[in-house]
């Protein structure tokens, strides 16, 4: 019988391709944590071309903070190419590139296990029910507002926020690798939305910038071009990795929302199940699609200060 989620990979063969694409680009792996389950966190450090030194800047791309959305993992996975387009080879040259394909594998695992059957709530959070894309810590001083989807206390919430600020093992882990190594810019793809989302800011000069390097994103896409979405105060923050990023480790932050509501809807008008509203079909036409893009936005963000001096 055909496998419902085809062409998208179990949890056992995404984690042997995630191997064997890094060995033959002569990266290494590292497991940064566990899951809540037990399952490893890897990552992906994949050298520069030009050569390791001191002062070698880092980047990073993450995807599958949420457990549904296996489109993002596919785009992760295809900046790991051995014949990658010119954006990923210049970002190479410039700097060392990490890629985590999963952040939440417990999620990925219960939603293959499920045949991508349930709510969005259960399929999307880690295996204690946590949004982990709203269990990081908000900026000194901030407030989250009560905005559709800025993170709720009641668990069994789709956006439920967790007991305390990096509760959970994948987001407590991911932190301190983030500090360790402290990356000059990253991307962290999700779906549907077929936006870029940059880090939430209110400074000017943070701002402009983010208007700069969400331009240069879509203009490297290939077919699709996705436009920005973010307001300097008509927002709030939601405890999401990218402000987390950029506020409090000097890190050059968006979300990218792969794939589109449009493109979902052409799909099907009535998905058969949430995970064929959140994942194309076909997922290649779309990581072809942003892939350069994804190299062109990381290796312009090495370009510039870190976002911490214009605080």
């Amino acid at each position: 019988m055909a496998d419902p989620l085809a062409p998208y990979p179990s949890p056992e063969a995404r984690d042997g391709e995630f191997v064997a694409r890094t060995q033959a680009l002569g990266g290494d792996l590292v497991q940064y944590g566990e899951s809540v389950m037990g399952r490893k966190l890897l990552a992906a450090r994949i050298p520069a071309t030009r050569g390791q030194n001191a002062t070698c800047p880092r980047v990073l791309l993450c995807a599958n903070i949420h457990g549904l959305e296996y489109i993002g993992s596919r785009v992760a996975m295809g900046v790991l190419q051995t014949n990658p387009p010119p954006e990923i080879v210049a970002l190479r040259e410039a700097a060392e590139l990490w890629v985590i394909p999963c952040l939440n594998p417990d999620g990925y695992a219960r939603t293959w296990e499920q045949q991508g059957q349930g709510s969005v709530a259960h399929l999307r959070s880690n295996a204690r029910g946590v949004d982990l894309n709203r269990n990081f810590p908000l900026p000194l001083g901030a407030v989250r507002r009560k905005l559709p989807g800025a993170g709720s206390t009641t668990p069994g919430a789709a956006t439920y926020v967790g007991p305390a600020p990096l509760s959970e093992p994948e987001t407590a882990a991911l932190a301190t690798l983030l500090q360790e190594y402290r990356f000059a810019a990253a991307i962290n793809v999700h779906s549907f939305l077929g936006r870029t989302i940059p880090a939430h800011v209110t400074d000017r000069k943070s701002y402009a910038m983010y208007v700069t390097l969400c331009r240069t994103f879509s203009q490297h896409q290939l077919s699709w071009r996705y436009s920005r979405l973010a307001s300097r105060w008509l927002d709030t923050f939601t405890g999401e990795m990218e402000d987390y990023q950029h506020h409090h480790l000097g890190t050059w932050a968006m979300c990218l929302e792969t794939f589109s509501i449009p493109a979902s809807l052409r799909q099907n008008l009535r998905a058969p199940s949430a995970f064929f509203r959140f994942n194309p079909r076909d997922p290649e036409p779309w990581v072809r699609n942003d892939v350069p893009a994804i190299g062109a936005f990381l290796e312009h963000a090495l370009r510039l200060a870190s976002p911490l001096l214009h605080s």
